[in-house]
């Protein structure tokens, strides 16, 4: 329940206490009054208005706060470490750095020419290793009490969690913030992801290990998230925290409230937390427009007996906004909000904060699907050759075969995102004054024994512009270096095998390659175009010497879709025709 008293937005949060508490609670200085589940919303109104000049004394003192800028690591500035705090003081030391807490002091020494940034590394480092300590002491406490043991885990400077679990590889992370709360705090986030490699949801199975583990988990998670200040600080913003900044996570957070109002009621429950978990899904559906999706996780607390214990619930909702294109991010709407499925902790904890579009395997077949709605729907209908060629051209891109640009062949083609030129290693101009929009295609790749033929490079780059251009156009309204900016230069050898030592300009490479022949060749209707072939062409493919057959079978498609041979061969496994191998 949301109240507007003289123009001040309270969260109205009914619970089974028997008085009522008002509260006005960092960071933003937001009000809530805690109500007896029996309460009418008229008495809480006329409480609201009773106390009204006390929280107008209380939000004007958030407002006073001072609120520093970017660090700057001097003397004077003050540091929390394990929820104390400590004030800074800087001594110029050209021998050696150090860092040494002494009393409620912090004393850096390092070179007084070094530079914020240099001081800040080092700093994180120094937390690195007391948060590392730390882990080392509690994190098999924590293993020998639940039964729970995870392979390898590591800590990382995140801006939207305190810790994730990939479940699959029993990998855990933990926020390098968490060195600046208290000791209980990091203790809940090593118990919490432990749990998740059980369970991985927040469902009421989650709760009841929670429940049996740490009792009080609840106020624990209170208090780490009413002392979350480190998202919305200036001096280390990420493209995520510059997108979803104070303003609008609380249009975000009031619209999450208002769509799940409804239910609330209902069940009397109150709305406990709410976390922006991702950003998705960035698209340029029409000029003049960015649209994203916000992926919020919602915890829902209600009273599910007479004893009063409290049950637990877990909705996920995704949120979908869109900005305006221009110099600067204006415009922001959120569009409309539904329920989405849950999504598991941990699975984009290397690229966390960075906005960069995440497009898992399972999810290939759907994303061609809306991209062939959108440029060409008779693909999703029958079996027909995908004119990639017009779709360029349809989506406003010109062509360019002509340009040898490509140093020893190691590039097949480049994208322009805005006007720009290319250079060579020896900073010699390959390519001068090029519009955006431009795709250069280097002509000899079509004589060479590459694995792309001309239709597969240009559905590469079209995928590109539809998918990444986008991203790139919101990194740079946000004024976010980006890795793409303004030309994508596409490299035959991408150098994608360690996944772990991908960049992210590394995996929207292999996106847009591996995208290619679930755009040319659709699932469902490629589907009956190799099951009608394989009626034409059967001959007993269980016989070897029939090998021949299946070639000339592969050939025929591939020379219908306009592929490689070995992409046709390869996207026939991938849609259950094992036979192609």
């Amino acid at each position: 329940m949301r109240l507007v008293v003289s123009g001040i937005p309270i969260e109205v949060q009914k619970k089974n206490i028997k008085n009522m508490h008002l509260q006005v609670k960092p960071p933003d200085g937001h009000v809530v009054i805690s109500a007896p589940l029996s309460m009418n919303d008229k008495a809480i109104e006329i409480y609201a208005r009773t106390n009204l000049n006390w929280v107008k004394k209380q939000m004007e003192r958030f407002q006073e706060q001072p609120r520093s800028g970017k660090r700057q690591y001097v003397s004077g500035e003050t540091m929390y470490i394990w929820g104390k705090q400590y004030f800074l003081t800087f001594i110029s030391d050209a021998q050696k750095n150090r860092f040494e807490i002494v009393g409620n002091k912090v004393f850096l020494r390092m070179r007084e020419e070094s530079s914020v940034k240099q001081r800040e590394s080092y700093v994180r480092e120094r937390y690195r290793m007391m948060l590392k300590s730390e882990i080392e002491r509690l994190l098999p406490k924590w293993e020998q009490i639940t039964g729970l043991y995870c392979e390898s885990w590591q800590t990382k400077y995140m801006v939207t969690r305190w810790g994730t679990c990939n479940t699959d590889k029993k990998r855990l992370w933990f926020n390098l913030q968490l060195i600046q709360k208290p000791v209980e705090c990091l203790e809940y986030v090593i118990l919490h992801e432990l749990i998740h490699l059980r369970e991985r949801t927040h469902n009421e199975v989650f709760t009841a290990y929670m429940d049996l583990y740490m009792p009080n988990w609840r106020e624990i998670r209170k208090q780490l998230n009413d002392s979350m200040l480190d998202f919305y600080d200036a001096q280390d913003e990420s493209p995520l925290q510059k997108l979803i900044d104070q303003r609008r996570y609380g249009e975000i957070r009031d619209a999450a409230f208002r769509y799940l109002e409804g239910e609330m009621k209902q069940k009397k429950a109150m709305l406990s937390d709410i976390k922006i978990q991702n950003v998705v899904h960035i698209e340029q559906p029409e000029e003049g427009y960015i649209c994203f999706d916000v992926i919020v996780s919602c915890d829902m607390e209600y009273s599910a007996s007479r004893s009063g214990r409290m049950s637990f619930l877990e909705k996920w909702l995704r949120i979908h906004c869109q900005v305006l294109v221009g110099i600067e991010l204006t415009g922001f709407q959120i569009v409309w909000i539904t329920e989405c499925g849950q999504m598991e902790e941990g699975g984009g904890e290397k690229f966390a904060g960075e906005l960069m579009p995440v497009i898992p395997k399972g999810s290939f077949d759907e994303e061609a699907a809306r991209f062939l709605e959108k440029y060409y729907p008779k693909a999703l209908k029958e079996a027909v050759p995908v004119p990639i060629r017009q779709i360029a051209e349809s989506m406003g891109l010109t062509i360019i075969e002509r340009e040898l640009f490509s140093d020893g062949l190691d590039a097949f083609g480049v994208l322009f995102f805005e006007d720009g030129n290319i250079q060579d290693e020896k900073k010699n101009i390959l390519i001068r004054n090029a519009k955006g929009g431009m795709m250069f295609i280097d002509p000899r790749h079509y004589y060479e024994q590459t694995f792309r033929k001309a239709n597969e490079m240009i559905a590469h780059e079209c995928f590109h512009w539809y998918r990444h251009r986008p991203y790139h156009l919101l990194m740079k309204m946000l004024g976010v270096r980006d890795d793409l900016g303004r030309v994508i230069r596409c490299a035959v050898d991408s150098g994608h095998g360690d996944t772990e030592k991908r960049s992210s300009f590394d995996w929207m490479e292999w996106q847009a390659n591996s995208m290619v022949p679930y755009i040319l060749m659709p699932a469902k209707t490629a589907t009956g175009k190799i099951e009608e072939m394989l009626r034409e062409y059967h001959t007993g493919f269980a016989d070897p010497r029939s090998g021949s057959q299946m070639e000339k079978l592969i050939s025929e498609l591939a020379e219908f879709y306009g592929l490689s041979k070995q992409t046709t061969k390869t996207r026939m496994s991938e849609l259950g025709f094992i036979i192609a191998e």
